[in-house]
């Protein structure tokens, strides 16, 4: 199968591009142009610039990289589409703005397509986040009581490879606090004042697992202590 991948450089496209050994890779290196000629059988768009700010501090990168790119992405032929989204796209932050247009722009765009929204993802070799400052120990400006919904790298391949269509929210099935995950990898650091909340919502694709399940996995197999 023909598989292009965006944003292979790190994170989830990093990974997803080495269970597709196979793929065609888009990287900041490319323009989606230099693809037109060709014609994939899947398209997976995971590049994204994460910026949860506010319309005071915003960049334009989060608009060239979140919503320019995927107009240009979504031009290279295909049969089918798969936006990696986020469950914030509910939210009216410069973000979660950026991926609900980034949605249009794919539905707008493309006949058969999937468009996921996962909440937050963990895995191996993820960019450094909150979740990767907790397991080094690390102080963060999150509250103890902040709550994260984790899904793991691999739920969202399955979700690839189960053939799902339209708009899917991607969650598991209980959620859990920071202060939680810090017992799970018995990290004692120090929290900070910004509280967040994890939208509410039921997944629509049943993973069967809860967060601190997936926490525990990510723990298992790719925490080294």
């Amino acid at each position: 199968m023909a598989t292009l991948i965006t944003g292979t450089n790190s994170g989830l496209g990093k990974w997803l591009s080495m269970q597709f050994p196979d793929c065609d890779k888009l990287t900041r290196k490319n323009s989606p142009a230099e693809f037109n000629g060709n014609e994939y059988d899947l398209i997976i768009h995971c590049a994204a610039s994460v910026q949860h700010c506010d319309w005071d501090s915003v960049g334009i990168s989060l608009f060239e990289d979140n919503v320019f790119l995927t107009k240009e992405v979504v031009k290279i032929p295909h049969k089918k589409f798969i936006l990696i989204s986020s469950i914030d796209e509910s939210k009216n932050s410069p973000y979660g703005i950026s991926k609900r247009i980034s949605e249009v722009i794919v539905r707008g765009s493309c006949s058969n397509y999937l468009v996921l929204r996962p909440s937050s993802l963990i895995g191996d070799g993820m960019k450094k986040n909150t979740f990767q400052k907790i397991i080094k120990g690390e102080d963060i400006v999150l509250t103890h009581d902040t709550v994260m919904n984790y899904v793991l790298y691999e739920d969202v391949l399955s979700a690839i490879k189960k053939g799902h269509n339209g708009i899917k929210v991607l969650r598991s099935n209980a959620d859990m606090t920071i202060k939680e995950v810090t017992g799970v990898f018995g990290k004692n650091i120090n929290f900070g004042p910004i509280h967040y909340n994890v939208e509410k919502g039921i997944s629509e694709i049943d993973t069967g697992k809860t967060s601190k399940d997936n926490v525990r996995l990510y723990k298992e197999r790719y925490f080294e202590g």
